[in-house]
């Protein structure tokens, strides 16, 4: 093992000299004689020969990501022209077992705290919420990303359904903070996809229980050059507003479409959204388009189709619209929900890093049903007892869904006064507003009413 160690030291070490010596060409470049086209293709052609990470598609194999190792990238120095960030989004239990253990180098990214908010939006709070800008930059820190980093998402071995969640819930995040698609990455299979390698090839280095000692980072989401990408997000005053105009005018669902990705038996549920169904004919569940698992085995990991793979799965594997089958388009505007925005969160990874489509075609809706389940005419009127019927119709869903609200949701508070607020007044879409302040606090503009993680400096 140690001769394996001197060698990783080795190529780490040829890779940082190399990065000074290419930082020092650069410098030479600029004071030289040379016509400033030639310098300029120069400079282009080895900064292109450095930065290799954002050439590959957001979802990855192991070989690419051991290929990034043997570079050197992984952990690499802050300020290194091209950086990994292996990030393993589980629990600190996963995480450090023994029988799960982690890739040499992952750090953890806390799916139990550090992944999920409770944040006001619309009429009162809500957990399970896109986390704020103090949270996700104290969580870049941590991991050391600056902005030449790529940021590899992985999960434990043998991980339930349930546990694929929290790693394109990640994508989504970092996404969403303003993240290029080309920086971040999914690890195909994750873990498993590493140790199946490994048994194959002694190179790739065994599962460890051992942290790696991570240099902090003091970037932040703010230095994001695209700033907030709120288009990828849909709010409940947004959700409101597209459920309404489907309602009324059916001809804008051969552009739009919905995914509740609970399963076929869910109720209720949002009017003209369809369900997930199991092709194996089981239990309904968030994952129709990932039959496939690592090494064919049943108990590895998932792994995402390819983009041919997606489209004729797409074109074959019927959701349920009402009582009907019913198709994805990979064309069409699309926005996934769910319970709480954490099982739609691989619909959004699909269509984003799979099928690669524009931004702004994808959206997932964060509150998902524990946000609207608690928007009854009858709970609305209880909270704001002087609200007139049309205020409190502006926001109710039971005219908005298939099925019976429950009598009881899990949003716990709705804020009183609020339903005077019509859902498209800038005051009731506080997560995004406040993100914005977040990373261009001289920008923003509007107010907002937060609680518990919601608070974002600039605000």
């Amino acid at each position: 093992m140690s001769g394996k160690i001197m060698m990783n030291k080795g190529r780490f070490l040829k890779a940082a000299l190399s990065g000074t010596v290419l930082l020092t060409a650069l410098t030479l470049w600029g004071c030289g004689t040379k016509g400033y086209d030639d310098i300029t293709a120069a400079r282009n052609a080895a900064l292109d020969a450095a930065i290799t990470t954002t050439k590959a598609p957001a979802i990855i194999d192991a070989a690419t990501l051991k290929g990034w190792i043997d570079e050197g990238k992984l952990n690499a120095p802050a300020g290194s022209l091209d950086r990994v960030a292996l990030v393993s989004v589980t629990t600190l239990k996963n995480y450090s077992t023994a029988s799960k253990k982690h890739i040499p180098g992952a750090a953890l990214f806390d799916s139990s705290s550090e992944l999920y908010a409770t944040r006001e939006e619309g009429l009162g709070p809500v957990g399970s919420m896109v986390p704020s800008g103090a949270q996700i930059d104290a969580v870049i820190k941590k991991l050391g990303i600056d902005a030449n980093t790529t940021i590899v998402l992985t999960i434990p071995k043998a991980s339930t359904d349930s546990e694929h969640y929290p790693q394109s819930r990640a994508y989504f995040t970092f996404r969403y903070w303003g993240f290029d698609r080309n920086r971040v990455k999914i690890l195909n299979g994750g873990d498993d996809a590493w140790d199946i390698a490994a048994a194959a090839d002694t190179t790739y280095g065994p599962l460890t229980k051992s942290a790696p000692v991570i240099t902090p980072s003091t970037y932040s989401v703010a230095k994001n050059k695209a700033g907030l990408k709120d288009v990828l997000r849909y709010s409940v005053t947004e959700l409101i507003a597209r459920v309404d105009a489907l309602i009324a005018d059916s001809t804008q669902l051969n552009s739009w479409q919905m995914i509740e990705a609970r399963g076929a038996t869910t109720t209720p549920y949002i009017t003209n959204a369809f369900r997930t169904k199991d092709p194996t004919g089981g239990t309904a569940h968030a994952m129709m388009f990932l039959g496939d698992r690592v090494n064919g085995e049943s108990t590895r990991n998932r792994l995402y189709p390819s983009k041919a793979d997606l489209v004729t799965r797409m074109a074959t594997l019927p959701l349920l619209n009402g009582a009907e089958n019913a198709f994805l388009s990979p064309d069409k505007k699309t926005i996934a929900m769910c319970g709480s925005a954490i099982s739609a969160s691989p619909s959004f990874v699909l269509f984003d890093a799979v099928l690669a489509v524009p931004e702004g075609q994808i959206m997932l809706y964060d509150g998902s049903s524990s946000q609207w389940n608690g928007y009854s005419n009858a709970r609305i009127a209880a909270a704001n007892p002087t609200a007139t019927t049309a205020q409190i119709e502006a926001w109710a869903f039971d005219t908005r869904i298939q099925g019976t609200l429950p009598t009881t949701g899990s949003l716990a508070t709705l804020l009183s006064g609020y339903a005077l607020n019509a859902p498209s007044s800038g005051l009731m879409n506080q997560i995004e507003t406040a993100d914005k302040a977040y990373m261009a606090p001289a920008a923003a503009t509007g107010t907002t009413t937060s609680t518990g993680g919601s608070a974002g400096g600039g605000c």
